[in-house]
């Protein structure tokens, strides 16, 4: 054999093993809009989600009262948080979840759950279909309100990464979630996924500016595969003044910017007319990671989606719609 044909073999060999030693798997973000068991708890805020037999006392229709716009105080005094409601809220999520490749992607990180007792509930229900491993660490969102995983790969760790503001009301800051950081075993590697839910669009931008700005710390801090997904609360309106999102692009992936091209967005703003990327899933550059082409999607069952595309948010009264946000879907290469 000549010295060539050894040269172009062994080369062959290598690429081969490098393509072997790739790793693909789903990662998907989905912000399940207000996802509560009916059970009071005392420090949070969640008067809103109880039954309505539990809703008749001074006290809670004073703490209703309270609240900024009037569907929220609406819901707060009227609103029959019910076993039935919750059941159908979880059931129609799972829904949504299993309808991309019938069986859901591999990793979910979620926005707006309450706690481990509900996420236990929406996992038993997913389990049948190779779900083994969840978590969710307690945050300090006055509401209750924590981000959660569940994976079909095994969580090694799980940790809250505060967000350092520069500013800021009390009541600001008290209606914010830390990063979620969860480390997984994908492929024997470890890889971190930064699971985000940022200050809503109503809060000042410096403090998204500052969220931003701690989760580019963080991934610093180490040299894994590193992921973010997550609901970003960056509106088209704030993006296109600012450029948040194209600023990220310089150090990230970003699934609407660099794939998804024909996508309108994950959620719409009735008023406005208006279509935003409030969720992404984001992939740190120069990690040995890519997405996967044209593998990432704006997920539409029919059950979450109007005439017209939009998400149906949930309806507790008519027992109908699921969130106001759709889920995004990518694959991902490791190698």
């Amino acid at each position: 054999m000549s010295k060539f044909l050894k040269t172009f073999f062994i080369f062959f060999a290598l690429l081969s093993s490098d393509n072997l030693a790739a790793k693909t798997f789903t990662v998907m973000t989905f912000n399940v809009e207000n996802m509560f068991d009916n059970l009071d708890d005392p420090n949070k805020e969640d008067e809103t989600y109880l039954p309505v037999s539990m809703k008749t006392s001074k006290t809670h229709i004073n703490n209703c009262n309270k609240l900024r716009y009037q569907r929220w105080r609406d819901d707060c005094l009227q609103m029959d948080w019910n076993d039935e409601v919750i059941n159908y809220k979880l059931n129609a999520t799972a829904e949504v979840i299993l309808s991309f490749n019938d069986h859901g992607p591999d990793i979910i990180g979620f926005q707006e759950i309450e706690n481990l007792n509900i996420l236990k509930r929406l996992f038993e229900l997913l389990e049948p279909h190779g779900y083994k491993y969840y978590a969710l660490v307690e945050g300090n969102d006055k509401r209750g309100i924590d981000n959660a995983f569940i994976s079909k790969y095994e969580i090694l760790s799980s940790q809250l990464h505060p967000i350092k503001f520069t500013g800021g009301t009390k009541e600001q800051i008290g209606d914010t979630r830390p990063i979620l950081e969860g480390v997984f075993n994908v492929g024997n590697k470890e890889i971190s996924i930064f699971n985000v839910h940022f200050p809503a669009p109503y809060n000042p931008r410096f403090m998204r500016v500052d969220a931003l700005a701690t989760l580019n710390q963080l991934s610093a801090s180490n040299d894994r595969v590193n992921i973010a997904l997550g609901d970003f609360n960056i509106t088209s309106l704030e993006d296109a003044e600012a450029n948040l999102y194209g600023k990220l692009n310089k150090n990230w992936y970003i699934s609407h910017l660099d794939q998804c091209a024909g996508c309108k967005g994950t959620n719409y703003y009735f008023q406005d007319d208006r279509w935003s990327f409030l969720d992404a899933v984001m992939l740190k550059k120069n990690r040995n990671s890519k997405f996967t082409k044209d593998s990432v999607e704006i997920i539409t069952a029919d059950i979450q989606t109007r005439d017209n595309g939009s998400p149906l948010r949930f309806n507790a009264k008519g027992l109908y719609g699921v969130s106001d946000h759709f889920p995004v879907v990518a694959e991902i290469k490791i190698y």
